[in-house]
Parts: C-alpha cells; structure tokens; sequence
C-alpha cells in the first residue's frame, strides 16, 4: 500500500462532488439560472454574480483531481502497473486548472474575446485529454491483477463519453445545452469517483 492512499482516494471522491455542486448551488442563488439551458461555464463567466465562489469551488475541484491522479500514479507504481493512463488524466487537469485562473468566459457568459476563446480551446482539449486517458487506462489496467474488470469499466466510460459529448456538441446553444452537457460532467466525474474508491478500498 502507497503512504497516505487513503487521502489520495478521498480527494479523487470529494473532487466530482465539490464540482457538480457548483452547479446545484448555482440553481438556488443565482436568480435566472436555468439547469436545462445554461452551462457550467457560464457561472464563473466575467462579471457574474457569484463568480469568485464558484471559481474557488472550479479550483478547489482541481486541485483535489490532481492530488488524487499523483496518488494513482504511485499506486500504480506499487503494483507494477502502467503509469501512462493517471499521467495523461493528470495532465488533462494540470491544464484544466488555468482555465478558471486566467480564462473565463467573457461577460454574458459568451466567447467574444480572447480569454473566451482559450477556454473553449482550451476545454476542448482537455476533453480529448480526458478521452486518450480512459483508453490509455483501459488498455494499461489489462494487466493488473488487481484492478481486474476496471479496464472494461474505463472502456465502457469512454465509448458512453464519447457519445455523450458528441450529443453535446451537436445541442451546443440549443434550448439543452445545460443538460447535455450535465451529463458529461456526471459522466466524467463519476469516473473519477469510481477509481478513487477503488483506490479507497485497496488500501484497506
């Protein structure tokens, strides 16, 4: 067992949830806001109300994924496993931490400059990011003995999140928007959820 594995694991479970709060909380303070057709983005966007406490929360997330995909490194380290699919998961939310740092969407919760722009691009990548990291694991996983069916798990996340953000792209600035792209954050990070459990438990 790695050092300190169980607070890796509780940060990888805590980071989803710290996150989709974001939104939930949004839909009680923020007068206007609407599950179904607004984005996550558009919370932490320039000049909105609640901007610095989502974006302490957008933040906090991260930095919480982060530790956990350093301690999944390790674990897989200690089992002899591949590194490479918590790597390019780690590395996805090193890059995803600067969006909410240095490029919110602009004010209106639209990409009309330049930060606007980066985030979407920047966003954009992560996807993929996130997208190479469940393929990566999935073939990674085969052989540890330990994690034993998590690599048919990581198979069948990416083909449902690959789905899933193709219907995003398609109803991006649609009357659903809001919901379609809840379900890829749900998707994804119950993910990340599931990984960092099973990291819980194997430190028991």
């Amino acid at each position: 067992m790695v050092k300190n594995q169980e607070i890796y694991a509780i940060c990888g479970m805590l980071s989803p949830i710290v996150f989709n709060l974001i939104w939930i909380i949004a839909g009680f303070i923020q007068p206007g806001y609407n599950h179904i057709l607004n984005d996550v983005s558009s919370l932490m966007a320039l000049g909105a109300p609640n901007k610095l406490l989502f974006d302490s929360m957008n933040i906090a997330s991260f930095i919480l994924e982060i530790i956990f995909f350093i301690g999944l490194i390790l674990v897989m380290k200690e089992l002899n496993g591949s590194i490479a699919g918590p790597t390019v998961l780690l590395s996805g939310k090193i890059l995803g931490i600067i969006v909410p740092i240095f490029f919110p969407l602009d004010y209106g919760g639209l990409p009309t400059g330049f930060t606007g722009i980066m985030h979407l691009i920047i966003v954009m990548i992560t996807g993929f990011i996130a997208l190479g990291g469940m393929i990566v694991m999935w073939r990674g996983l085969k052989n540890v003995s330990e994690w034993r069916g998590y690599d048919l798990y990581s198979l069948i996340t990416f083909i449902v999140t690959l789905i899933v953000t193709m219907w995003l792209v398609f109803t991006t600035g649609t009357e659903i928007m809001g919901l379609t792209e809840r379900f890829v954050i749900i998707i994804n990070g119950q993910y990340t959820f599931v990984l960092a459990l099973k990291t819980f438990r194997s430190s028991e």
